[in-house]
């Protein structure tokens, strides 16, 4: 079964919902409105509406129920509790733009966009790691475990999974055991090349070791301790609909005070308290859809990734930002958000 098989449009007619029930053997099928999720048609819907000897020529609105339950993208881990709860059989994933990522089933089955974006995918893979000391004493990042899995594979796993196929890991601090790592283990979705820098180059300075790497057209540049479970491909849409230079994927995030704040006047004089107020932002991830080209002009100099957007912004370059939900970001380049991820995701 493929996502687009349980997926139907509101122009289609109830027969035409039926038959997909029937043919892909799924108890639910869910209908969409210019991409997004409108819908939800059950086969006890259909069974129903034909007891009446209603017109099976009519459009799925006869049968179909307007806003079913949904999860955004990163919440995955919700859904057994839901199921528990629930008689649900499926439950939808969505992205911000409420278009369907994937489809959770009751029994633990996932069914995912199959769309290819097919983008080399460049890691830097090279820093210190200092906010996870003591680990990264013995360990490079890269290689700090997730689960039974290193960071940076579980990373490009996630990747591979829109296409990516051609990976290339920038490294510098113990890079030797980072190469040693991924000669000696099978990974036939993907090939590997290594860069080493001389000297710390930043976020983006690294770059110019690719010049020579044949890479065209756009790419796609992670940290290798940043989980961003993002639809990429849609994210690469985007990219394009919009004919960006860059697009920095980016996340939601809530600051939370965890006091009563007051205000008052000059002199002192109360006028009243706000109880853990929370404000939003939007956040850069440090992943980003860039253009070649920007890997040719690097000077091998040290440079930050985010002085050379603000670099780009100001000769004119279109820079876009893809936003996704703040469960969907994981960092996992610090201590207590990383057992934070290992939970998220189930790792523990």
């Amino acid at each position: 079964m493929k996502l687009k098989d349980i997926i139907i449009t509101e122009k289609a007619t109830v027969q035409e919902a039926a038959s997909r029930l029937e043919n892909v053997r799924c108890r639910v099928v869910y209908v969409t409105r210019r991409g997004k999720i409108l819908a939800s048609i059950s086969d006890g819907d259909i069974r129903r509406y034909l007891l009446k000897n209603e017109s099976t020529s009519a459009p799925v609105k006869a049968v179909f129920h307007l806003n079913p339950t949904t999860l955004k993208e990163g919440q995955e881990q919700v859904a057994r509790e839901r199921f528990k709860r629930t008689e649900i059989y499926s439950i939808p994933v969505v992205n911000n733009n409420n278009e369907i990522v994937a489809v959770i089933f009751r029994d633990g089955k996932v069914v995912r966009s199959d769309a290819k974006i097919d983008l080399p995918l460049v890691m830097m893979a090279g820093g210190l790691g200092t906010r996870l000391f003591p680990y990264t004493k013995i360990l490079p990042k890269a290689l700090i475990p997730l689960g039974e899995t290193p960071v940076s594979e579980y990373i490009i796993n996630r990747f591979c999974q829109f296409g990516c196929k051609d990976v290339y890991l920038i490294l510098n601090h113990k890079g030797n055991m980072i190469r040693a790592y991924f000669d000696g283990i099978e990974h036939d979705s993907y090939s590997v090349k290594y860069y080493e820098e001389d000297e710390p180059l930043g976020t983006a300075g690294g770059l110019s070791l690719l010049k020579e790497a044949g890479i065209d057209g756009d790419f796609i540049l992670t940290n290798c301790d940043i989980i961003v479970d993002a639809d990429y491909e849609q994210a690469y849409r985007y990219h394009v609909n919009h004919c960006n230079f860059i697009t920095i994927i980016a996340a939601e995030y809530t600051s939370r005070v965890p006091y009563g704040v007051l205000k008052k006047e000059k002199n002192g004089n109360y006028l009243g308290v706000r109880e853990k107020p929370e404000k939003k932002y939007t956040i850069n991830t440090g992943i980003y859809i860039v253009n070649s080209r920007v890997i040719q002009e690097m000077s091998g100099k040290r440079t930050d990734f985010p002085d050379l957007i603000e670099a780009y912004h100001k000769t004119g370059e279109n820079i876009g930002c893809y936003v996704v939900s703040e469960n969907a970001y994981m960092d996992m380049g610090q201590l207590e958000e990383m057992e934070k991820t290992k939970e998220k995701l189930n790792l523990q």
